[in-house]
């Protein structure tokens, strides 16, 4: 909330991939201003000495997006629901309806992909009981001495499966009744529909 109220904020953030032994600056606003409440500007620079730079430039970067029709867009797109699994339930990617949720982590770009929840993760503490066991499974594929790529925990409720390569983890939720064939056609399909959908997924090196 106080970067919503702030005229502007200045923080440094640490990106490792970017530099693991120092830090970069952001200079982070709302474009109340600009009729796009919702829409945060993050500038970023290497030196911290470049506050009034930024500040002073986010005017025109707002203008700028304002003149291509672009902000509006934003505006629009930040209140639009994330995806949810029952579309991949649907060709083409035809999607098993045992899958209930997953979350995509991609390690070499350090960022990841999940379908909103959806029944049966509608109520909190659903949704909390359903991180937790991501975080259970996370745990035990990090272990030291690991050799598994694929883990699966069956309950009466659900099987969460988690499936890790180079770049890769996959976790998911799915109904109690899926079988190991199952989790892993369920897994071919999510990686190569997310292979697919790649650059409107993820920020990749292609768009610098």
């Amino acid at each position: 909330s106080s970067f919503r109220e702030s005229e502007g904020t200045w923080t440094p953030l640490c990106l490792p991939l970017y530099s693991p032994d120092a830090n970069v600056f952001a200079y982070i606003c709302y474009l109340h201003k600009h009729g796009a409440p919702d829409v945060c500007l993050v500038l970023v620079a290497s030196s911290d000495n470049e506050f009034f730079t930024l500040s002073a430039s986010k005017d025109s970067v707002a203008e700028s997006l304002v003149a291509a029709g672009v902000l509006a867009k934003i505006q629009t797109c930040a209140h639009k629901p994330p995806f949810v699994i029952e579309v991949l339930q649907q060709p083409p990617t035809s999607l098993s309806k045992d899958v209930l949720h997953f979350i995509y982590f991609s390690t070499a770009m350090n960022q990841f992909v999940a379908p909103g929840l959806t029944a049966p993760y509608t109520h909190a503490k659903s949704q909390q009981r359903l991180m937790r066991h991501y975080q259970s499974l996370a745990f035990w594929l990090h272990r030291q001495h690991r050799s598994q790529r694929m883990l699966v925990v069956a309950s009466d409720s659900q099987t969460m499966v988690a499936w890790v390569d180079r770049d890769v983890e996959l976790y998911l939720a799915l109904s109690p009744l899926a079988t190991r064939a199952s989790a892993l056609a369920a897994c071919s399909r999510i990686l190569k529909w997310i292979k697919k959908e790649e650059q409107s997924l993820f920020i990749t090196p292609q768009m610098w």
